[in-house]
């Protein structure tokens, strides 16, 4: 992989990244070109119907396979923001990134949160968009949940997959659902729920996404196969992101245990990263995006 020096350990891949990202603002106006300089990329922000109401996309326009970001819970498009433009330039994908419903510019539908049917709506406004063949799909947190239901519903579809400190069954069952529901980081949300008439529009979309519990949502996720055959990455945060020993450990241990029950999946260390690693070493989500590109289009 350019860019980093790669070292092999019983199995996982450390990666220690030496490229310097560039972070860009959020305008979607092309600055002048001048003499000698190489052009931008076109980025297009569009509203895509899906049903009755509308999801918001932002694609960076290049060549195949695209590459689709699932931002991490409560979070948008704008996650990606310094990251995508980076990502584009380094593999020449199509890079495309979207706010969830009710989340960012998107709509915020009166259905219930539902993650196969959220996943469905992605491929539906992705197929409306004609970026819903040769996907690598990309999912920090609980964005690493939707890759996955995204993934068994449209296995076809899917090139290949990078987890970036993925949410996961296997650790809301070591804990117990019960316990991760009363999480402030999980499950338990910050602000009186009583009266949604007094509620801002994010924290409606909060409420919405987290209705219900983690219960159903494992018990989806525990039904979902990763597609055979595609290069698959999981990032791995070194640092610590819990103050709480017993979390850290279940935490750990669950990402292990996830990267050994896929088949062929390479587990990459963010050395120098707790939880936020897009934020924290955004290169080495993009060196490793783009070995999934590379490694997608040689086979």
């Amino acid at each position: 992989m350019d860019g980093c020096t790669l070292q092999r350990k019983t199995g996982m891949i450390v990666l220690s990244a030496t490229v310097i990202l560039i972070a860009f603002g959020g305008s979607l106006v092309p600055a002048p070109v001048r003499a000698g300089e190489a052009q931008e990329p076109t980025v297009v922000d569009t509203l895509v119907s899906v049903g009755d109401f509308r999801l918001n996309f932002r694609v960076i326009e290049g060549g195949e396979p695209t590459v689709l970001l699932e931002a991490g819970g409560g979070m948008g498009l704008s996650e990606w923001d310094a990251l995508a433009p980076e990502l584009a330039r380094r593999t020449g994908a199509t890079i495309v990134s979207y706010d969830r419903a009710g989340f960012g510019a998107s709509d915020l539908p009166e259905h219930p949160c539902e993650m196969r049917t959220e996943a469905r709506w992605m491929w539906q406004a992705m197929e409306h968009l004609g970026f819903d063949r040769d996907v690598i799909l990309v999912g920090h947190s609980y964005g690493g949940w939707m890759i996955r239901i995204e993934a068994s519903e449209n296995p076809d579809a899917v090139a290949g997959m990078v987890f970036i400190d993925p949410f996961n069954a296997e650790f809301v069952e070591t804990l117990g659902v019960e316990y991760c529901d009363r999480h402030p980081m999980m499950g338990a949300l910050p602000f009186d729920t009583s009266r949604p008439e007094e509620l801002t529009r994010e924290q409606l979309a909060l409420v919405r996404m987290c209705k219900g519990g983690l219960g159903p949502k494992v018990a989806v996720m525990k039904r979902t196969a990763i597609p055979e055959g595609i290069p698959v990455f999981i990032i791995k945060a070194a640092l610590p992101t819990s103050s709480m020993e017993a979390e850290q450990e279940a935490w750990e241990r669950s990402l292990d245990e996830m990267a050994a029950s896929i088949e062929g999946s390479v587990l990459v260390v963010a050395e120098r990263s707790d939880h936020m690693i897009p934020f924290r070493q955004p290169e080495l989500v993009v060196e490793t995006v783009a070995e999934a590109v590379r490694l997608a289009g040689s086979e």
